[in-house]
Protein backbone atom coordinates (compact mmCIF):
# COMPACT_ATOMS: atom_id res chain seq x y z
CA UNK A 1 0.00 0.00 0.00
CA UNK A 2 3.18 2.26 0.57
CA UNK A 3 4.82 1.49 -2.26
CA UNK A 4 1.13 2.06 -4.34
CA UNK A 5 0.86 5.80 -2.56
CA UNK A 6 4.43 6.59 -3.46
CA UNK A 7 4.09 5.32 -6.61
CA UNK A 8 0.91 7.34 -7.10
CA UNK A 9 2.59 10.16 -5.43
CA UNK A 10 5.66 10.29 -8.10
CA UNK A 11 3.43 10.38 -11.04
CA UNK A 12 1.13 13.18 -9.71
CA UNK A 13 4.22 15.25 -9.29
CA UNK A 14 5.64 14.32 -12.82
CA UNK A 15 2.19 15.42 -14.71
CA UNK A 16 2.58 18.81 -12.70
CA UNK A 17 6.01 19.37 -13.54
CA UNK A 18 4.77 18.63 -17.26
CA UNK A 19 1.85 20.30 -17.36
CA UNK A 20 3.56 23.59 -15.81
CA UNK A 21 6.57 23.29 -17.91
CA UNK A 22 3.62 23.40 -21.18
CA UNK A 23 1.68 26.30 -19.42
CA UNK A 24 1.49 29.32 -21.79
CA UNK A 25 2.96 32.25 -21.05
CA UNK A 26 1.51 35.39 -21.12
CA UNK A 27 4.53 37.49 -22.11
CA UNK A 28 2.33 40.55 -22.84
CA UNK A 29 2.50 43.42 -20.09
CA UNK A 30 1.64 46.79 -20.78
CA UNK A 31 4.06 48.90 -19.29
CA UNK A 32 3.19 52.34 -20.85
CA UNK A 33 0.07 53.94 -20.68
CA UNK A 34 -1.44 55.77 -23.95
CA UNK A 35 -0.27 59.36 -23.06
CA UNK A 36 3.14 57.80 -22.73
CA UNK A 37 3.00 55.64 -26.04
CA UNK A 38 2.00 58.84 -27.47
CA UNK A 39 4.71 60.72 -25.92
CA UNK A 40 8.05 58.48 -26.83
CA UNK A 41 6.44 56.53 -30.04
CA UNK A 42 3.28 57.67 -31.77
CA UNK A 43 4.35 61.90 -32.04
CA UNK A 44 7.41 61.55 -32.89
CA UNK A 45 6.72 59.02 -35.54
CA UNK A 46 3.71 60.84 -36.70
CA UNK A 47 6.11 64.12 -36.81
CA UNK A 48 8.63 62.29 -39.28
CA UNK A 49 6.14 60.93 -41.31
CA UNK A 50 4.42 64.50 -41.79
CA UNK A 51 8.00 65.98 -42.23
CA UNK A 52 9.09 63.32 -45.46
CA UNK A 53 5.53 64.30 -46.63
CA UNK A 54 6.42 67.81 -47.28
CA UNK A 55 9.94 67.75 -47.91
CA UNK A 56 10.14 64.24 -49.36
CA UNK A 57 13.39 62.52 -48.65
CA UNK A 58 16.77 62.82 -51.17
CA UNK A 59 18.33 59.26 -51.08
CA UNK A 60 18.29 56.12 -50.17
CA UNK A 61 19.13 56.55 -46.13
CA UNK A 62 16.05 59.19 -45.80
CA UNK A 63 13.39 57.22 -47.46
CA UNK A 64 14.33 54.37 -45.31
CA UNK A 65 14.17 56.66 -42.50
CA UNK A 66 10.64 57.61 -43.60
CA UNK A 67 9.51 54.24 -43.49
CA UNK A 68 10.60 52.93 -40.44
CA UNK A 69 8.94 55.83 -38.80
CA UNK A 70 5.74 55.17 -40.57
CA UNK A 71 6.51 51.52 -39.49
CA UNK A 72 6.47 52.62 -35.87
CA UNK A 73 3.89 54.48 -36.08
CA UNK A 74 1.67 51.84 -37.52
CA UNK A 75 3.43 49.06 -34.63
CA UNK A 76 2.53 51.91 -32.10
CA UNK A 77 -1.44 52.25 -33.15
CA UNK A 78 -0.96 48.47 -32.71
CA UNK A 79 0.01 49.00 -28.92
CA UNK A 80 -2.97 51.03 -28.56
CA UNK A 81 -4.93 47.70 -28.87
CA UNK A 82 -3.13 46.23 -26.33
CA UNK A 83 -4.47 45.62 -22.82
CA UNK A 84 -5.09 48.08 -20.14
CA UNK A 85 -4.83 50.83 -22.93
CA UNK A 86 -7.53 49.82 -24.92
CA UNK A 87 -10.60 52.45 -24.02
CA UNK A 88 -13.60 50.27 -25.36
CA UNK A 89 -13.88 47.65 -28.15
CA UNK A 90 -16.13 49.93 -30.19
CA UNK A 91 -14.45 53.28 -31.37
CA UNK A 92 -11.55 53.05 -29.73
CA UNK A 93 -10.13 49.73 -31.32
CA UNK A 94 -11.58 51.34 -35.01
CA UNK A 95 -10.22 54.27 -34.23
CA UNK A 96 -6.85 52.97 -33.62
CA UNK A 97 -6.96 50.39 -36.59
CA UNK A 98 -7.78 53.30 -38.66
CA UNK A 99 -4.12 54.99 -37.78
CA UNK A 100 -2.22 51.45 -38.32
CA UNK A 101 -4.04 51.65 -41.92
CA UNK A 102 -3.00 54.74 -42.49
CA UNK A 103 0.50 54.46 -41.25
CA UNK A 104 1.04 51.44 -43.53
CA UNK A 105 0.38 53.23 -46.38
CA UNK A 106 2.66 56.24 -45.99
CA UNK A 107 5.08 52.65 -45.04
CA UNK A 108 4.26 51.88 -48.37
CA UNK A 109 5.07 54.89 -49.87
CA UNK A 110 8.25 55.29 -48.55
CA UNK A 111 9.44 51.92 -49.42
CA UNK A 112 8.28 52.64 -52.90
CA UNK A 113 10.49 55.63 -52.77
CA UNK A 114 6.92 57.35 -54.22
CA UNK A 115 6.68 60.67 -52.84
CA UNK A 116 3.06 61.47 -53.92
CA UNK A 117 2.24 58.67 -52.15
CA UNK A 118 3.50 59.42 -49.45
CA UNK A 119 2.21 63.15 -49.31
CA UNK A 120 -1.59 61.74 -49.74
CA UNK A 121 -0.62 59.41 -47.01
CA UNK A 122 -0.50 62.53 -44.71
CA UNK A 123 -3.83 63.10 -44.70
CA UNK A 124 -5.61 59.82 -43.47
CA UNK A 125 -3.31 59.77 -40.13
CA UNK A 126 -4.39 63.28 -39.77
CA UNK A 127 -7.90 62.38 -40.14
CA UNK A 128 -7.49 58.71 -37.87
CA UNK A 129 -5.45 61.53 -35.24
CA UNK A 130 -8.31 64.01 -35.19
CA UNK A 131 -11.13 61.62 -35.12
CA UNK A 132 -9.41 59.59 -32.08
CA UNK A 133 -8.28 62.72 -30.07
CA UNK A 134 -11.50 64.70 -30.33
CA UNK A 135 -13.59 62.15 -28.06
CA UNK A 136 -10.50 60.69 -26.30
CA UNK A 137 -7.93 63.33 -25.30
CA UNK A 138 -8.68 65.62 -22.69
CA UNK A 139 -8.71 69.37 -23.91
CA UNK A 140 -5.98 67.98 -26.28
CA UNK A 141 -3.62 70.67 -28.27
CA UNK A 142 -5.44 71.64 -31.78
CA UNK A 143 -4.64 69.87 -34.84
CA UNK A 144 -3.82 70.96 -38.31
CA UNK A 145 -6.56 70.04 -41.03
CA UNK A 146 -5.42 67.57 -43.66
CA UNK A 147 -4.20 69.45 -46.67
Amino acid sequence: MRRSLTFSTLVMMFAATLAAQRAPVTGVRAVANSMQLHDILITPASDAVFEASSNPPKDEKGWTVARNQALLLAEGANLLMMGSRVRDNGNWMKMSRALVDAAALAATAAEKKDAQALEAAADPITVACMECHRPYRDQGRQMGAPK
